[in-house]
């Protein structure tokens, strides 16, 4: 899946692997300003507003191994509102890979997972 292929990327580049939402627990278990603000909109059912969810992003970006390294972005941006934001601060990555998977695959990997079985 998506995951597997950014894993494949990240090693054969040597690039920083940026989860949005490895970044909101972890900012949500370190208890940091942004995971605060992060957890009381997750508290509540709802989601987490795109500034915030830039806000850490950018924070991540702006490290030093990310820096050297590059890096490759999973699951941001999500919106046309939160790509104008990266290209507002001059964010712009030097490739852009859109990875679909069909439902039926969705399907078929929740199938094996849920029986073990992988005839299908």
């Amino acid at each position: 899946g998506k995951g597997t292929q950014c894993r494949m990327i990240v090693e054969k580049y040597g690039l920083v692997h940026i989860s949005t939402g490895d970044l909101l627990r972890a900012e949500v278990s370190s208890g940091t300003d942004i995971g605060k603000k992060a957890k009381e909109y997750m508290d509540n059912g709802m989601l987490v507003p795109d500034q915030v969810v830039t806000d850490m992003v950018v924070s991540r970006l702006s490290q030093p191994d990310v820096r050297e390294r590059g890096w490759l972005l999973d699951g941001y941006p999500r919106s046309y509102a939160q790509a104008q934001s990266l290209e507002s601060m001059k964010i712009r990555p030097d490739i852009f890979i859109l990875l679909e998977v069909s439902h039926f695959y969705h399907f078929k990997t929740a199938y094996i997972h849920c029986t073990g079985n992988s005839r299908f």
